[in-house]
Parts: structure tokens; sequence; C-alpha cells
């Protein structure tokens, strides 16, 4: 009976000593934390390989905390081994540690950084269902996205689809389409991104001609030590807009639908990550479709601890059909002005091999070059082809008696171009670069100091429509810098000032495009000069903790200057209306931002989220003066086109256990000025009639506008299920004129991730 007794008293104990394993997660990318700190009653640990833990603690109820470097801690109350958490979930650290690249050409924490930087993460893309890159970046305090271009604290208007002010990079490496600097963000993988990194103003010191007013470089994802495999599906339903006359399709529903998948796995020293995706949408706009497919495949094979190769492969092919100015801005703003619907056929492609090593004196070396196709294959005449062969050589030291980092390179590109729009003549364009740049700490304080030289050619006909271009080349040459500082005056917090140089050479397409669709055509302006500029900042980023509430708050006062700003501007010749690129001279913008990034835990809710307002004066230097410039103007007021001077974002997300709610809100101030021409006003000989509808509607809606998000999701298993609903009070508005945005939509999806160690890994 004795041993009975005494089995009753140890069986509590015994229960007690019971072990546990848990496995600490990234929130974000549901992928295993190798070496993160744990601290309970019972002692202290780190996770294994597996991202696992052997939990065993001295009584309960007990307190378990998680510390990992770049994530925020966690900590959390365990009442009985009952009770005990097979998986525990960090966030990153609000950015704070983040790692970007971008502004200097090698990875720093984004608190080091001497400019602005924001960086999206693979969660919100997936979160908004974002199926271009563009729908994400708009989320971003100072950025918006106008008909597919960015513009960057206003540094950009609307261009008609071409000539960029913003350098897109995938894997830093240039991806605009060359001959008409455009970002085709519809070819960038959003089913493989590891995080994108946005620079604000002027970075023509390291990234060249286009990157004018700042910089958006993909980074695409690579493998982690378990194998993974994603497969995401999401099918959306377009509502009816509000005004039932613009309800053109009846009974037909207008949707789209999404498959992407992507595999990452280590085979030994090679790294391998294979990505695909298929879209297909059924426009909410009459004439409208999109059909493409993506196919990718990344690879990285480490010759040794200092030295690997890489290859990575982009392939897209689909064709579409959109159109580019609605009939009018009544019921009939769901149609095509007549002439103006462009189908196309498209395949684009690049390859991308690289080297990297590190000599025997601590020398890194790195060798990048890309292979990029372009075959649009358009209705009405304006089918393009291009070719661009791109090759980089970029060298650092770390000049140790200086305590300075060189980053130093040279860079060539070659291109060729072959299309209808150019009147069926083969343009070529070279660029040659060098750049430096040096880095140096002292204690709290970062500087940075940068220099570039780039030449840009052009080879064209010596006569082109009755113009005669001498020799026929076009050139031009110029020297560009940079300087910066950022001082930490505390942890999580500094302070930075910044001033850099800009120029941008102009695009094939902006001098020699002639076409026409419809009743509209486009005029070459062999003529056009290049545009230059420069970007001054001063910035602040807090860090704070107040409670159990902490983030930080960043803001930012700046100026940029333009000389010889070029625009496509929309006339008259005759009786026809024409666009043409031009410059229209020199235009300043001044502004400040601010933003907030913060997380708090309310008992078992863990409440994020992140939001910011950006307000800028973007007008022109010589308004008074200049008649020509006030009349082609849509109001008399020296604002420039195709600007919002007050722009305001946010953007809320709540956790509890599996389940997840998330709103977001955007909200832009009436643009003042567009083109004279599309409101029926600006001729010297009369006033013309409102034939768009573009005045009247922008009488209707000159309030501007915003949009409400809202998103709920759910994790069982490997599963995530998503339903979320964009424009919830089915607005009605345009981000450019004479082309209307989506209604209310419905879409859910469906995320699955499988880890082949641990199926089970939400």
């Amino acid at each position: 009976m004795r041993f009975f007794f005494l089995f009753l008293i140890l069986l509590p104990l015994d229960i007690l000593c019971q072990s546990s394993i848990i496995q600490v997660i990234d929130q974000s990318l549901n992928e295993p934390l190798i070496g993160a700190t744990v601290q309970y009653t019972g002692g202290s640990t780190v996770t294994d390989l597996d991202g696992k833990f052997e939990y065993l603690p001295d009584r309960y109820p007990d307190e378990i905390t998680i510390t990992f470097i770049g994530y925020n801690d966690k900590s959390l109350f365990v009442d009985s081994y009952e009770d005990t958490p097979k998986k525990i979930y960090l966030s990153d650290n609000l950015v704070l540690e983040t790692m970007t690249v971008t502004a200097s050409k090698y990875e720093r924490r984004l608190s080091e950084s001497t400019v602005s930087v924001d960086v999206l993460k693979p969660e919100l893309i997936a979160n908004t269902n974002a199926i271009t890159i563009d729908d994400a970046l708009d989320k971003v305090s100072g950025v918006q996205m106008v008909d597919g271009q960015a513009n960057i604290r206003g540094g950009s208007g609307y261009s008609y689809g071409a000539g960029s002010r913003v350098m897109l990079l995938v894997d830093d490496m240039p991806a605009l389409q060359t001959d008409a600097g455009f970002p085709n963000w519809g070819d960038m993988p959003v089913e493989n991104i590891d995080q994108v990194e946005i620079v604000k103003g002027a970075s023509s010191s390291l990234y060249g001609s286009a990157a004018l007013n700042g910089i958006i470089n993909i980074r695409t994802g690579t493998p982690t030590n378990v194998p993974q495999t994603k497969i995401t599906t999401a099918y959306t339903l377009f509502d009816n807009y509000q005004d039932s006359t613009k309800n053109w399709s009846g009974d037909t529903a207008r949707y789209s639908y999404m498959l992407s998948a992507v595999h990452k796995q280590k085979f030994g020293k090679l790294d391998v990550v294979g990505n695909a995706f298929y879209y297909k949408e059924e426009s909410y706009l009459n004439d409208n479709f999109d059909d493409r497919f993506r196919l990718g495949l990344k690879l990285k094979y480490r010759i040794s601890d200092k030295a690997f190769i890489g290859l990575n492969t982009l392939v897209n092919k689909g064709q579409d059909s959109d159109y580019f100015i609605w009939e009018n801005g009544d019921g009939r703003a769901v149609n095509a002005f007549p002439g103006s619907v462009a189908e196309s056929e498209v395949l684009r492609y690049f390859i991308d091999p690289s080297f990297t090593i590190e000599d025997n004196y601590d020398n890194n070396h790195r060798f990048l070059t890309r292979y990029h196709r372009i075959e649009n294959n358009n209705s009405g005449n304006q089918s393009n082809f291009s070719t661009t062969r791109y090759g980089e050589y970029q060298f650092q030291r770390n000049l140790d008696s200086l305590d300075i980092l060189l980053t130093t390179g040279l860079v060539g590109s070659l291109s060729s171009t072959d299309a209808e729009l150019f009147g069926d003549t083969t343009f070529t364009t070279k660029v040659f670069a060098y750049y430096a740049q040096l880095e140096k700490k002292l204690g709290k304080l970062n500087l940075s100091a940068g220099l570039r030289y780039e030449y840009n050619e052009q080879n064209t006909p010596e006569e082109f429509n009755g113009l005669t271009i001498p020799d026929g080349k076009i050139s031009g040459g110029r020297w560009i810098g940079r300087l910066g500082a950022s001082y930490e005056y505390m942890e999580y917090s500094s302070i930075r000032a910044s001033w850099g140089q800009g120029y941008r050479f102009p695009t094939i397409t902006e001098r020699f495009i002639t076409t026409r669709f419809g009743i509209f055509q486009i005029e070459a302006n062999p003529d056009l000069i290049p545009e230059a500029g420069w970007t001054a900042e001063i910035g602040i980023k807090q860090g704070f903790k107040i409670g159990g509430f902490k983030g930080f708050v960043d803001g930012a006062i700046f100026t940029s200057a333009y000389q010889d700003m070029m625009e496509f501007t929309f006339g008259f010749q005759g009786f026809n209306p024409t666009f043409t690129s031009k410059n229209v001279g020199d235009t300043k913008i001044n502004g400040l931002e601010v933003s907030l990034l913060g997380t708090v835990d309310i008992g078992p809710l863990s409440i994020s989220g992140f939001g910011g307002y950006t307000y800028i004066n973007p007008t022109y230097t010589n308004f008074e003066n200049n008649d020509s410039l006030q009349n082609g103007l849509s109001a008399d007021v020296n604002v420039l086109k195709y600007r919002s001077k007050h722009n305001g974002k946010l953007d809320l997300q709540t956790d509890y256990k599996n389940f997840s709610f998330g709103v977001s809100y955007i909200k832009s101030s009436h643009v003042i000025n567009i083109d004279a021409v599309l409101e029926g006003r600006g001729f010297e000989f009369a006033e013309f009639p409102d034939i768009l509808g573009v005045k009247d509607y922008r009488e209707r809606n000159n309030s501007g506008w915003d949009r409400w998000d809202v998103r709920a999701s759910y994790k069982y298993r490997g599963f995530k299920f998503s339903f979320l609903i964009a424009n919830l009070a089915n607005r009605e508005y345009t981000l450019r004129p004479a082309l209307l945005e989506a209604p209310r939509s419905f879409t859910l999806r469906l995320d699955y991730v499988i880890d082949w160690k641990n199926t089970s890994t939400y």
C-alpha cells in the first residue's frame, strides 16, 4: 500500500517533468527560425536547425520568452502541460533591423541608411492579394501608382506609357523596358518575393539615368534549410458600378482567376527556386481582358565559401486587350473611344548569369549580366521588339587603415529596338558608366559619398520624318554625385540628411514614337534634351516603446528641383489631337512626409499597423512668364500636372490565434492640373467641345478619392483561407483622366504551404 501512496505523491512530479517540443516560426514566411534564444523557469536554450527546442519547465504556470535579432520579443504564459503550444510565431521587428542593399549596393541595416528607404514584405503582398507588385506598392507612403507608372513624392506625373523616372530593379539589375523606359509590372514574380525596397529621391549616382526620382528593387526569394512548396489560388468577382448606366455586361460575371506555385530547396551546394504563375481576367471594362502565364527559375551554386555562380530566368507570355481612353465620362466610360483599343500578344524574358567571389585579400568581386528580350505584337501598327544586353562589374574593398568601405563598378548596356512605332526603323542605345561610393562609420555617425559618370548614345537614321539628325547619332555624358549622413543617437533612432543629383536621358520612345489610335496621334520630337535635377532631405526615425506599444515614427522634409523636365504634352496639330514629349522647363517640388509603424499585444490579440501622410507642393519655376505653359494646363494654377498634393494611407491588422482581420484606407486629394486639351480648352483659336466628358466628370468629382479595403483569414494546418473586399464602399474614381478604376470586388484566396519535414506549418 505504501508504494501506491508513494506513486500518487510522485505522479504530479512526473507530469511536471514531461518535456514538450516547440517550434519557433517566422510569422510572415512560415519558416523555422534557427538560433532563437529561449528562456523559461527551467533554464535557457536556442532553437535547432528545424527551429525547435525542448521545453522542460520546473513548474506550472510558467512564462516562455523568445528573442531573435530582427524580430519582436515574444512572451507567453503556459498554465499546464496540456496548454503547451506546439508552435510559436515571431513577427519581424517593424523592419528596424531589416537588411537592405539598394541604397548602398551592399547589405546594411535600414536604420543606418542615409536616405529614405521603405521595405515591403511578402506578407503584405499576400494579405492584400496583390496580383501585380504595383498593387502592393500603392500601400507605401509617398508612392502613387498612376496607370502603371510609379510616382514617388510627386517626382513623376503621368507619361502615357513611357519615360519612367523611377528605376525598376529585379535582384539589383535594371528591368525597365529599355526603349520606352516603362515597367512591365505584370512580369514581376509576386509569387516569389523576399522583399521590395523603395528608395525615395534621386539615386542616379548609383543606378543611372532612370533613377531620377527613386528606385524600386524587387529581391526574389531564396531557399531555407527546409524545402518548401507554396501553392496559391484566388478567384475575384467584380461588382457592378453604383451608376447603373455603366453596367454594360448584364448578367455576365466579370472576374479574375489566379494560380501560382513556388518551390524552394537546397541540394547540397545548389540552391533551387522554381516558380509558376497563371492569371486570367475578364475585365469590368468593356473590350478589356488579360490572359498570361509566367515561369521562373533561380539557381545558385556555391563553388566554395567565398565563391558562387548564379543563373536566374523569368519568362512571361500572354495576350491582353485594353484601351487608352474612354468614350465619354457618362455611362459610356466603360467603353473605349473608337480606335483606342490595343490588343497585344507578348513574349518577354530575361536570363541573368552572375558570378561572385571574395579573393584572398578580402576584396569582393561581383559580375552581373542580363539578356532581356521583349516581343510585343500589338494591334494598330504598334508592335515593338527590343533586345538588351547588360553587364556590370562591382568591386568592394574595406580600407581597414581608413575604416572606409569602397564600392566601385563599371556598367555597360547595349539595346536594339525595331518597332512599327518608330517607322520600322532599327534604333540602338548604348550606355557606359563608372561609379564609386565611399562609406565611413565614425562611432554612431554614418557618412557616404558617391560619384558616377554616365555616357548615353542613341544611333538613329540621319533622316527621320523629314528631320535631320547629324551623323545619325545623339549622345551625351554627365557626372552625377551624392552625399549623405546619418547619426544613430539611440538604439533604433537616427537622424539623416542627404543630397543627390539625378539625370535622365530621353528614351527612344519619347524621342521617336510616331503612331496614331483613332483620332489621336503621337508625334516624334528628336530635339528632346536630357533632364537633370537634385533631391535634398532631412529626416528622423524615432523608435519608441510605451508600455506594450512599440514601433517607430519617421518624418522627413524634402525638396527636389528639375531642369528641362520632360513631359508628354497633349495639344493639337491642326485639328488633330496630338501627344508630343517636350521639355517643359524647370520645376520644383517641396514637401514633407510622416509615417508610423507599430505593434501592440492586448491579451490574446496582436495588433499591428502602419500608415503615413505625404504633402507636396509641385510647381513650375517659369510659370508666370510662359503663356504656352499656362494655356496647356486645365487650371490657372501653378501646379504640375497629374499630381495630388495630399496623400494618406493606413493599414491595420489584428491577429487572434489562427484568425486575422485587416483593414486598409487610402485617401488622395483632387488632381488640380491635367492637359487642358482633355477638358476642351487651351487652344489659341477657340474652345473645343468637351467630347470626352473629362471636364464634366472632373467637375462632378473634384474632392479627390478614397478607398476602403477589408480582409479576413483563417489558418488551419498548412492552409490559409482568406476573404477580401476591395473598394468596400464601391466608390467610382479615376487615377488619371478618362480611365475608370475597378468597382467593388470580392476575393476568395487559398494558400497552402508544404513543409517537407513537417506538413503542419501553420
